[in-house]
């Protein structure tokens, strides 16, 4: 079932296919002076989501634009926590590929498919 997702308060448009929200602690390990090793296991998780978009030229451009920024502000239903939540995730574009020209949509410059990852930092 798809829930709404916003960049930077933007809601984008419907993906293909379900989103893939994947969450995973993040664990730090150190060697102090004394040459023990330390773990430091945050306990909130870090959150992944991965999607694919058949997108207009418009909204190729925004996503294109995300993926230059350093960080772009992520909301969206998170299935972990069972609420709409806020995170500050890089945009990253897997892969990009035009599928049809303009003349086939009269209102466009023609449409795209995109993969996209959007990591927590």
């Amino acid at each position: 079932m798809f829930q709404e997702l916003k960049i930077n308060g933007i809601v984008l448009p419907r993906p293909d296919s379900d989103l893939d929200f994947k969450s995973e602690k993040v664990k730090t390990e150190y060697e102090t002076e004394a040459g023990t090793t330390q773990v430091s296991v945050r306990r909130e998780s870090k959150l992944t989501i991965s999607g694919d978009w058949t997108l207009t030229g418009k909204w190729v451009e925004l996503f294109r634009a995300w993926a230059e920024m350093d960080s772009v502000t992520v909301f969206c239903f998170y299935p972990i926590k069972d609420r709409i939540t806020e995170h500050e995730c890089q945009f990253v574009i897997n892969s990009e590929k035009h599928i049809r020209n303009a003349r086939a949509q009269l209102s466009t410059d023609g449409l795209y498919q995109m993969s996209v990852t959007m990591e927590e930092l």
